[in-house]
């Protein structure tokens, strides 16, 4: 691996042909589908010159006469040169287009086996989808007053809370627009706690697997960590003795994603923690892959600092196909001061039975963050 070091292990996949022991079919196997095929051009290599799907009005004069030229008001660092280069189609055209190309689209309405990337896929009822488009969501303006979406306010705080509990942690951030920005979070507050403890120097070292999430390793190392990548003995997951190893007063921290994308659970992660908080790093838990042992298996229980739940995995959000999606992202309360996890607060009133609910100033992301956790709590 290229910029990382190898430690122990076969880089050997898991992968391979079924044995021929005499196990039954999976039932319901559904065989003999044949999907439709176009050959479809890109739609930079059709249409013709000068066609136009969409006229737009010249200015009214009564608007010219206030505002004048509009091209004179864009700066002259922010206007083209020249014209882009765009696609020139009718609008009969662009639909037939991305229908053909959709024809040729599986997903979850249709079939399970759609596979992307490590995503676990699961039904998001439609009443979410509607919930995730509804004006009152999409059309919350940045700047609204914390009075006027109480309500709003109460559902992210709540949702919160349920994610503070299933992982055991103690504070909660939905920032993150993605996995891979939620686990780039996490290492930034890994950073964080060790510049804050004086180390931030000499802690230069991000351990990982093989078989976590490939952004494990992608974006410590756009921090500019060292990588040290742990490959699996004979049971298909790295084992102490690696880890151990790999250990050193350099060491910043872990991540990890357990199940690994191979399936496999590790059953000995709390003694892996352990090793790493024995020589002074944090835990990052990637839970990409938590759908089956959540509710049965926690990140505080298997000693992890933070983690994060992908949302269009786990939860009901819409899942987009590599987006939209939100990295929710829990941590310990040691790690709280790093994280803009004070993003939604409730205060209780000393005269009422009412509580009022505010977002704090501490972000990395939109000032609502991802609003995909407006529907994830509906799929009971």
């Amino acid at each position: 691996m290229s910029g990382a070091e190898q430690v122990g292990g076969t880089a050997a996949g898991s992968g391979g042909a079924p044995s021929g022991d005499g196990h039954a079919a999976p039932r319901h196997l559904r065989q003999g589908f044949q999907a439709v095929r176009w050959q479809e051009p890109l739609i930079m290599e059709m249409g013709t010159e000068g066609e136009r799907g969409v006229l737009p009005p010249p200015l009214e004069p009564g608007i010219r006469a206030v505002v004048g030229d509009p091209a004179a008001l864009i700066p002259a660092g922010l206007a083209r040169p020249e014209l882009p280069n765009l696609p020139e189609l009718a609008q009969p055209q662009v639909l037939r287009h991305f229908m053909r190309l959709s024809q040729m689209t599986m997903g979850t309405d249709i079939t399970i086996d759609l596979g992307l990337g490590t995503c676990t896929m699961k039904y998001s009822p439609k009443v979410n989808e509607f919930l995730a488009r509804s004006p009152k969501m999409a059309d919350l303006h940045p700047w609204q007053p914390d009075e006027s979406v109480q309500g709003i306010l109460e559902i992210a705080y709540r949702f919160g809370r349920m994610c503070c509990e299933l992982s055991g942690l103690d504070a909660v951030s939905f920032q993150p627009s993605s996995g891979a920005q939620a686990i780039f979070a996490n290492a930034s507050i890994i950073r964080a706690y060790h510049e804050a403890n004086g180390q931030g120097d000499t802690r230069d070292e991000i351990i990982t697997t093989i078989f976590s999430h490939p952004a494990d390793s992608a974006t410590p190392a756009v921090l500019g960590y060292k990588l040290i990548v742990l490959y699996p003995d004979e049971k298909g997951y790295p084992n102490l003795e690696q880890l151990e190893a790999a250990l050193s007063e350099r060491t910043a921290g872990l991540l990890i994603t357990n199940p690994e994308d191979t399936g496999l659970y590790n059953p000995h992660i709390k003694e892996l923690t352990d090793a790493v908080h024995a020589a002074g790093g944090l835990c990052s838990y990637d839970q990409a892959n938590l759908n089956g042992i959540m509710g049965i298996a926690r990140a505080r229980e298997a000693g992890f600092d933070l983690c994060h739940f992908n949302l269009h995995k786990t939860f009901s959000s819409p899942h987009g196909s590599m987006g939209p999606g939100c990295g929710a992202v829990m941590v310990r309360q040691a790690c709280a001061v790093s994280c803009p996890v004070r993003w939604w607060s409730s205060t209780a009133s000393a005269t009422s039975s009412t509580t009022t609910y505010r977002r704090a100033s501490a972000r990395c992301g939109p000032s609502w963050g991802t609003r995909k956790w407006c529907c994830a709590p509906t799929l009971g």
